[in-house]
Parts: structure tokens; sequence; C-alpha cells
């Protein structure tokens, strides 16, 4: 029976190991110079404007505290290992909520792979999702809608049950979705509890009055909470990510939709019992199939494209100047080289001396998605380190700046505005940007190089980056679209 009893928390264990190394392999290992740039294209704002600010989101402190965590992406395994070990918690919180039946327990890592999966789905979207630490923080709104159902498990009374339930739905401006998410998982749990039958009066009477706060509260804070920002035609989604309803945004809701989904099946898979049907048992294997269909699913979200993949190193290439580097993916690579890489291509030329390659724009067709139109990612990917290099600094400074208005302030973003305010002879402004990128955790040594031209603009000229520059930008003619 002892035996027995080990080899089945055995098998969690190995499922739950099991995970943790498929996310090492799929993360740090085989995407981690992504993970890197996804740091450098986003950015945690210190002070209190920036926290203000997230205060008027649904969800916001989630947002917060995820922009404050994807810093440590600057060090891919670092982010990794945090980001894996909140989904541990996760799994485990989930275990010990719902307690499923021995053959069932390592369903509960089903919400921690979906959440793996909504990070592997990552592509050139980033650069256009506009949402404050995405890595982390649907992971942080999890465990606090795991934690809700729990503390709805232990509480011994129906009615207190309801009470708490129905106060959590106050909780929306801090955890948005998340806190009605827990919200709706405990009601189920409530319904799914076989302990005491006697408190399911109690339960039918709490549940209308909970699912009527869960859809008032949002309403109630939208229109009385002052300064509240959201899409009143979203509100019960505010605090997802700032996806879009539209068709080529299907495959980024589809991990929050399997999240959502098993947060939902597993209150009812509590009742499953050991010594049930023969039906019951045969859910082991259904179980143990989802789990296999789910990672397939994750190995295959994380297959990036080549071209996207050379383009991301080409992109860090331009940053510290190794041109060789770039001739070196250039010449390489497999998949035919798409018009980015083109552009980085030609600037690379030019750097070391060559000659050009006359590149063709294709024309956007009906089923290209937005975020990934050559016209988009050519402005907000390639225009900006482009430009700088070839001398048309007032360009470069154009498109990061809009982009930072419409997308958010990036790391990537500011580096340029600094960069260009220095070549332009406004030390105020490039200081402006500058103090930003000093309140980082791991941009301020950048940030503390440059300030040696703000402070001493003598120092210039000394700079091979700044003397690459070249001042006329006519250079950039040498690029034939």
């Amino acid at each position: 029976m002892i035996s027995k009893h080990l080899n089945r928390v055995k098998s969690f264990q190995a499922a739950l190991s099991a995970f943790i190394v498929f996310s090492l392999v799929m993360l740090p290992v085989k995407n981690g110079y992504i993970l890197r740039w996804y740091d450098e294209m986003s950015i945690f704002l210190s002070g209190d404007i920036y926290l203000n600010r997230m205060l008027h989101y649904p969800g916001g402190i989630l947002q917060y505290a995820g922009s404050w965590l994807t810093q440590f992406m600057y060090y891919p395994w670092a982010g990794s290992g945090i980001l894996i070990a909140l989904w541990v918690i996760l799994t485990l919180l989930c275990d010990r909520t719902w307690r499923l039946r021995e053959g069932l327990r390592s369903l509960s890592l089903l919400p921690a792979m979906f959440l793996l999966a909504s990070v592997l789905v990552l592509d050139e979207a980033w650069v256009s999702i506009n949402y404050s630490g995405y890595l982390f923080a649907p992971t942080l709104g999890a465990i606090c809608a795991v934690l809700i159902v729990l503390v709805t498990r232990v509480t011994g009374n129906a009615w207190l049950r309801g009470l708490f339930l129905t106060g959590c739905t106050a909780l929306f401006m801090a955890l948005g979705f998340f806190a009605l998410l827990g919200v709706f998982a405990g009601i189920l749990t409530m319904l799914f509890r076989e302990k005491d039958h006697r408190d399911r009066k109690g339960t039918y009477i709490m549940i209308p009055i909970i699912l009527t706060a869960a859809a008032l509260v949002p309403l109630l804070y939208y229109n009385l909470y002052p300064g509240m920002t959201g899409d009143s035609n979203l509100i019960y989604l505010e605090g997802l990510p700032d996806l879009l309803m539209k068709r080529y945004d299907l495959y980024l809701w589809l991990p929050f939709a399997g999240m959502t989904v098993s947060f939902l099946m597993l209150p009812c898979l509590s009742v499953v019992r050991k010594g049930s049907t023969r039906k019951a048992d045969k859910s082991v294997w259904l179980a143990y199939a989802m789990l296999v269909a789910t990672g397939c699913y994750g190995a295959i979200a994380g297959q990036k494209s080549e071209q996207f993949r050379a383009t991301v190193l080409m992109m860090q290439h331009i940053d510290t100047m190794r041109w060789d580097k770039i001739a070196y993916i250039m010449g390489h690579i497999k998949e035919p080289p798409n018009f980015t890489m083109k552009i980085a291509g030609n600037l690379a030329a030019i750097k070391m001396g060559g000659g050009t390659e006359s590149v063709k724009h294709n024309a956007p067709t009906d089923k290209t998605s937005p975020r990934k139109s050559e016209e988009f990612l050519m402005s907000a990917f390639v225009n900006v380190p482009v430009y700088y290099h070839l001398g048309n600094t007032h360009g470069s400074y154009r498109w990061a700046m809009e982009h930072s208005v419409k997308y958010g302030t990036r790391v990537f973003y500011l580096k340029y505005m600094v960069r260009n305010s220095i070549k332009h002879g406004e030390p105020e402004l490039a200081a402006r940007y500058n103090r930003l990128l000093m309140n980082t955790m791991f941009h301020r040594q950048w940030a503390e190089h440059f300030q040696r031209y703000i402070d001493n603009p003598e120092l210039i000229k000394e700079s091979p980056e700044f003397n690459s520059i070249p001042n006329n930008p006519s250079d950039l003619s040498l690029i034939h679209i």
C-alpha cells in the first residue's frame, strides 16, 4: 500500500520534473537570445508616475510586477528560472487546491503548460503588444486566481465561502480578468464539494449573488473609478494581454483560452474519485493524452521561423556594430532572406565597404497580419537602427518616438533616442531619456557609458561609434527599395 502510494507520488513528481526540463529547453536553451530581445523591447519604469498609471488599469498591479520581473530576461537563464519557479508554484497550488485523484494529478500542470505556450507563441507581434509584463503578469494572475479558490475550499461554511467570493470581485481593479477567473473557479469548487451536502442550500443561494457581483463590479469600476483605462466592450477581459479580436491574433489568444478552460475543468475533475467506474479509470489515459498534446502544442509554438531568428540576431549585432556577423548570417541562412534582413544586410555591406543589393518590397495581402507586415516591421524593427547608422539621425529619432508613443516606451527605442539626441547636439534631451535607462536594473551600465558623452560633449569625437555615423545621410540612397 505504502509502495503504491509512493509510486503515484513519484509519477506526479516525474511529470513536474519533465515539465521543468521541457521549459528549460524551450526557453533559455533554444530561445535565450530571443528572451534577451524581449527584455530589450520592454522596460520597467520606476517611480510614482508609472505606478499611478498602472493603478488605473484593471490588472495593472500584475503588469507592474510582471514588468519588473521581465528585467531578469536580460540574463535569459535567470529570467527563465524565475518564470519556471512561478509555474512550479502554480502547479503545486493547483494540486493542493483541487486534490485530483492519483491518476489525474498531473493535470494540475495544464495551466502552467498553457502559460508556457503563451510565451513560446510570441514572435514579431511582441513589438506591437502594448502590455507591460506580458511574460510574467498572466502567471502572477493565475497564481492569485488559484489562491482565491484555495481559500474558498478551506473555508468551512457555505455562507462564508459565498461572501468571500463576492468580496473577491472587488479585486477586479487589481487583478482584472484573473479575479473573475478565480471567482468562477471558486463557484465550481463550491458546487463540487462533497464534504457536507447540508451546505448546498447556502451554496445555491449565494451563487446568484456572486454572479451578479461579478457582472456588476467591473462595470461600476469602469463608470465610477476616476481615470480608469479600458475598453467597455471587452471590460471582463481587461487584465489579459492587449490583443485584438481578430483572426490574425487567434494564435496569441489560444494559450490563454486553454489556460481558462483548464482552470474551469480542474474543479469538475475533483469529483472523480478512486474506485469509480472504468470510465473514470480511462480518464487517466485521457489525462496523459492531454498533457502530451499540450506539450506538442508548446513545442510547435516554439518553432520560430529562421528568418525571425536571424532578424533578431542581426538587430543585436547592429547594436554592437558587428557587421561581419551580419554578413555571416546573410551568407549562411537556409531560408530566403526577407525584406528586413536584406535591408540589414545592405547596411552591413555599406559599413564593410562593399556594394548593396536591390531590395524588392512585397505589397501586403489581405492575409498578412498587420503585426507582421513588411511596412510595420520595417518602421518599428529596422528603420530606427539602420537610419541611425546611415546618418539619417532625424529619421531614426522620428521612428523611435512614434513607436514609443503608439506601443509604449521600450529600452530599444530609448537607446536610439539617446544616441540621436547626442548626435544632434541636444544633451538636455539625451539626459532626459538616459535617466529612464539609469533607473533600470541591467541597462544602467549602458546608460552610464553614454552619460559620459552627455556630460562631456568633447568626448564624442573620440567615440568609435559616433565617428562611424556619417554626417551626410545621402548614403541612405545606397539602399534600393
